[in-house]
């Protein structure tokens, strides 16, 4: 029979195996050991469950590629964190992220969850961190005629904002009403409405500036009507005529005088307009010649005592605020009075002040001044949402990779008045109620 199938089909007589049967023998053995290799592999996945063992490796952070949930490996069990920081602290300075499948871990135990509460969700890279400069904004000069507690903070380090040019001056009050003016990189604190008025500025709506803002700024002296001693008893002639002690004399604009004891001293044109302003008697002009007769006084202190103010103007504020731009030098911070739009200036148009900053980004900070001396410096993480952190101790700040560059000088105060995290430690972590 095979001889004949073999003639028929291959047209070979002397063949006595039947046409095809190498081809299904083939086929058999072939599907045979699909078989046994499927089962293999059937057997291994009942006896080690799971594919891929990356769960295992030392400092891992599993984030599952389906949900984006964070896991981390200890003592034989997966535990759940709510956030990448809190996975930084458990693993440590050699923490590594990798994507992980949920059917690779289907199978593998659970713990509880771990972490801390309120810890910030995300760290920024590290070239993400910002060094400053900052702006620390009045929320009054956002929002007129209102007494308003708060500063608007913004850590963006490059907002278009406007230093106060050196021939303006500003006019700001503290927390008790006290007027400041705020020119040539100083405070002046003003001890007499007649000082504003001989600047003109007795008609402003000065904003309220906190303690600690007005701190920031450097002093210059107080503004206020020189002390002339003896004012108001009888003083020297002058002219052909007696005058009290304190009258104010001028020869042309330039030759400005007060009456003191001993005869005419000079004035400068700010210490003239102060004094003109608080006295209610006009000046006496004088010609040269009465000039040179009159007796003149050995002292000419009040050339010298305030700055020039009379030749600044006040500055126009429309739809900016008024800030102070800070940043670092050295291990202290600088402070300038600055003009900023209002949407930069961390204050809402209701009044309300907020902490803003670059998304993705953050600050490493260390507190000044730094008050008690200790062996390491305080440090300071503000995450992107303007949320302060304390690092509990440098194994913390190498854990969440926060220690690329040194952090920045901060001011303290400002650093107290931004909302509060918790404290960020590696012996922080805990177990996590399940909500």
């Amino acid at each position: 029979m095979g001889r004949l199938s073999s003639a028929l089909v291959e047209g070979d007589p002397t063949g006595a195996e039947i046409p095809g049967r190498r081809a299904q023998t083939g086929l058999l053995v072939g599907v045979i050991l699909v078989l046994l290799i499927v089962g293999g592999f059937a057997v291994y996945g009942w006896i080690i469950p799971g594919g891929s063992k990356a769960y295992r490796q030392a400092g891992v952070i599993l984030v599952e590629k389906e949900t984006g949930n964070r896991f981390i490996y200890r003592e034989g069990a997966l535990h759940q964190v709510p956030d990448l920081t809190s996975a930084m602290l458990i693993q440590g300075a050699s923490s590594k992220i990798k994507l992980i499948s949920k059917n690779s871990i289907k199978d593998v135990p659970r713990g509880v969850p771990l972490g801390v509460t309120g810890a910030p969700r995300q760290l920024p890279a590290a070239d993400a961190l910002t060094k400053g400069p900052w702006l620390t904004c009045l929320p009054g000069s956002v929002v007129t005629g209102r007494k308003i507690a708060g500063l608007g903070v913004n850590l963006e380090p490059d907002l278009p904002a406007t230093l106060l040019p050196q021939d303006r001056f500003l006019v700001v009050q503290n927390e008790k009403g006290r007027p400041y003016l705020l020119a040539n990189y100083l405070k002046y604190r003003v001890t007499d409405d007649a000082v504003l008025a001989a600047i003109g500025a007795s008609a402003t709506n000065p904003p309220s500036a906190p303690d600690m803002w007005l701190n920031w700024l450097p002093d210059g002296p107080d503004l206020g009507p020189a002390d002339i001693p003896g004012a108001g008893s009888n003083g020297p002639e002058v002219g052909g005529r007696p005058y009290p002690v304190g009258t104010l004399f001028r020869q042309g604009d330039d030759q400005l005088f007060v009456l003191r004891e001993d005869g005419l001293a000079p004035m400068s044109r700010t210490e003239f307009r102060i004094a003109d302003a608080a006295d209610r008697a006009a000046p006496v002009d004088l010609d040269p010649a009465d000039v040179v007769a009159a007796a003149r006084s050995a002292d000419r202190t009040l050339l010298s005592r305030l700055p020039d103010l009379a030749a600044l103007k006040l500055q126009d504020t429309a739809g900016q605020a008024v800030c102070q731009q800070q940043r670092p030098y050295g291990d202290n911070v600088i402070s300038v009075v600055a003009l900023a739009p209002h949407w930069a200036s961390g204050v809402y148009g209701d009044g309300t002040t907020s902490v803003q900053a670059r998304r993705g980004a953050g600050m490493v900070v260390t507190p000044v001044p730094a008050g008690e001396k200790t062996a390491t410096k305080k440090v300071t993480f503000i995450s992107e949402d303007g949320v302060a952190y304390n690092l509990a101790d440098s194994t913390t700040v190498t854990a969440l990779k926060l220690g690329s560059t040194p952090p920045v000088p901060f001011p303290k105060e400002l650093l107290s008045a931004l909302p509060q995290g918790p404290l960020l430690s590696r012996n922080a972590v805990t177990a996590l109620v399940r909500g």
